[in-house]
Parts: structure tokens; sequence; C-alpha cells
């Protein structure tokens, strides 16, 4: 199978042509300014270019991209939804949150929820799929360092930006109920499709196993056996509890850890995000904003903010209530109450605790041990061998999954 790492000029070229008809380029000679780290993405890669071309009359353009390529591995296609992952995140980058966007201007929205990268196009062939997407590199964006929690700052950034994208999602469905239905009508639930073909009981009891020998001698035993007990209620938490969830539901951003957020800072020491730009949107489907929200909180979240996570619970809200009334939804608290919202909160977040169980350890994970998905289907094993490996830095994933512990048995979320 050949990697990004073997891509040619020419072959990107043969996709620039098509993903970027739209924009007026021809000529188009392609650069390749680099490609990932490994570890940077489970089921595709990414590769970093500079294109030149000309328009119709014949001024020059110049753009940098990033190109997110589905990896080809046969093996890996065929064990994993790759091509459905892949064709959702087109489908939003395409269609749907252009379309958000648009709706928030022809409402007049102030300050609206546009906090992700232009997309130029997509390119889709036999066993292929690739995304063009703006360097927000070039554009002075970074990522955070992934094994640190975010700083307050940029938690209240994010989460005013969620408050605000589930706010345009659940006006769509009370304003244009048609066009919103299109959109859940073509929608992929990969989440779904990996619980049915993935071992959800190895792939998340595997690290609270792992966290609970970690624990031992800091944490009480009665504490980590409430803990360990998480592992019973693994199916419902991915199954019926999400599915049969009754409340507000709306189209969710869906893979909430630090890794997938850039952000421009203000120019000078301190780490003052101005804006911030959401990245992946492989696994978005339609739930509630709680699975949003307590994957992203628990994720990123450290030890001192998690104690101020009623605050920012309210900060959620308070914005969420506010997009809508910009959006022109009379009685917008009647759509979604804070005392319905609190409800679904304590119902629905041990979602995003189950995921930080897992994530704790990716985030603590050195590069030179992330298994590559592909190399792992291709040898025969599962997917979730990507995920249960022992790692070095123990000492970071204590750090970051002892707070979570705490919290959860303070307020009996386990």
């Amino acid at each position: 199978m050949a990697s990004t790492n073997n891509t040619s000029e020419n072959e990107i070229r043969s996709w620039l042509e098509v993903a970027l008809k739209d924009e007026n380029f021809k000529d188009i000679s392609v650069k390749i300014q680099g490609n990932s780290e490994k570890g940077d993405g489970y089921m595709g890669d990414i590769i970093f270019v500079s294109v030149e071309g000309t328009t119709d009359n014949q001024s020059s353009k110049k753009y940098d991209l990033v190109l997110k390529c589905s990896k080809k591995s046969k093996a890996l296609r065929e064990t994993s939804p790759v091509k459905e992952a892949f064709l959702n995140e087109i489908l939003m980058y395409k269609e749907v949150l252009p379309y958000f966007i648009q709706y928030q201007k022809e409402k007049g929205v102030a300050a609206p929820f546009n906090s992700v990268p232009k997309c130029y196009g997509s390119f889709t062939g036999k066993n292929m799929e690739i995304i063009v997407l703006e360097n927000l590199k070039s554009n002075g964006y970074e990522l955070w360092p992934r094994k640190e929690p975010l700083s307050r700052r940029h938690i209240d950034l994010i989460v005013t930006e969620y408050g605000k994208y589930h706010a345009t999602s659940l006006a769509l469905q009370h304003q244009r109920p048609t066009d919103f239905q299109k959109f859940l009508d073509t929608v992929i639930d990969i989440i779904e499709i990996f619980t049915k073909t993935n071992d959800q009981q190895i792939l998340f009891g595997t690290p609270i196993d792992q966290s609970c020998e970690l624990l031992k001698g800091d944490l009480d035993d009665s504490i980590l056996l409430r803990w360990k007990g998480l592992k019973n209620q693994i199916e419902s938490i991915f199954g019926d509890m999400i599915k049969t969830s009754t409340g507000l539901k709306v189209i969710l951003h869906g893979d909430c850890w630090n890794n997938n957020f850039m952000f421009l800072h203000k120019t000078g020491e301190e780490k003052i995000p101005l804006k911030v730009a959401f990245l992946d949107w492989q696994v978005s489907r339609f739930a509630s904003p709680i699975v949003d929200l307590s994957y992203f909180l628990f994720a990123c979240l450290s030890k001192e903010d998690l104690e101020e996570l009623d605050v920012i619970l309210v900060l959620y809200h308070t914005t969420f209530v506010n997009h809508l009334v910009q959006l022109g939804i009379e009685k917008p608290d009647t759509l979604y109450p804070f005392d319905q919202f609190l409800g679904e909160w304590n119902h629905l977040c041990k979602y995003g605790i189950m995921m930080a169980s897992l994530l704790m350890k990716v985030v603590s994970t050195e590069k030179d041990e992330v298994l590559d998905m592909a190399e792992v289907a291709e040898s025969g094993k599962d997917f979730t061998e990507t995920f249960i490996n022992e790692i070095r830095d123990k000492e970071n994933y204590k750090r970051r999954i002892r707070p979570i512990v705490e919290y959860a048995a303070k307020h009996n979320l386990i």
C-alpha cells in the first residue's frame, strides 16, 4: 500500500484539478511541503501542499492547503468505516456547515458560529477520499500541546462556540424543518457502525482497568470499585442511553478532544485565544448536545476547572439561549429550559466520562508508541489493538485521569 509519503505531486495535481474546479483555477503546479506525524490521524493522513495556478483572466493564484487523505489499506477499509467517515465529513464541510453559516448570515447574527476551516472541495476515487482544506497554520493557528488540559480561556471560547453551533442546529429544526431533515437523511452515524464492528468492552474496559491499577493507593478503594463498575455500563452508554434519549437533539461536532481544535492567539507570551477552528467532522451525527459537551469538557478540563464545571455549564446554556434569540426563536427558554439541560447533563454526561477514560491514555501516548491502524488491520488484528497497548508516560496518564475519577465519584456519576 502506498503511503502519503510516496504520493507524487502529479497525483495530487490530478486530485486538485477536480477538487478546485469551483475556484476558477487552472495550470496547477503543486509542491509538497510536508506530511502529518505518526499518530495525528487514525483513519487518514495529512499532506501539506502549496499550489499555484492561473484564473481565466490569467491572474495568478496561490494557496496553502491541507489534504486530508483516507488510508488506502484494503484490510482497514474492510474492517472499519473509513469510507463512510470521510463521506460524512465531506457532507459536513460541503453542505451542512456552509448552510449553517449562510443561515446565520441571513438572520443577521452579529457573532455567528463559523469556526471551521475553509473547505475548497473534495475528491473521491477507488479506495480513496480526499478533503481539501485551507492550511490554518499559514494563518497563524496552532494546536494545543496534546498532553495538557486546555486553559480556562480556551475552554470558555470553545464552550461558547458549541453553544452557538448547537443553537443554530436547533433553530433550523424549527424554522426550516424540510431542509434540516435532508441533512438528517444523509448524515452517517459512524459511532453506531463502530460499536457494531468493534469490541467496546475491550476498547473502554481496558483503560478503566489500567487506570484503576495506576490509582491504587492514591484513591480510596471504594472509589476505585465504583470506577471499575463503569465497565458494566459500557454497552448502555454507547447504545440505548444515547439512542433512546427523548431530550433535545442536534447535529453534533462529534470528536471533541483537544487535537481537533486549532487556535489563533494574541501576540505575546501568554496564550490568549482570539479564535478557534473546529476540526474533524467525521463522526458528526444527530444526538443530544450533551454528547459533544461532556466529551469536550471531561477530555479537556484541568483539575482546577473541573471544580468550576457548574459555572462553565451556565456559560454554555446562556450562550445557547442568546443565540436562539438572535436567530429569531421566540421564547427560547421554553425550547431548552436550564432545568431540562441540567437533567440531561446528569443523565448523559457519563458518555464524556467514558470517552475521557480512553482519551486520557491517548493524550499521554508518545508519537513512537502510536500503532498504525492500517498496519494493525493488515496483521489481522482488531481495531481495538490500536488503543489497548501499555504506554510509557503513566505519570501524565495518572495526572489527567485522577481528577475525572474523583469528580465522577463526588457527584455520584459512577
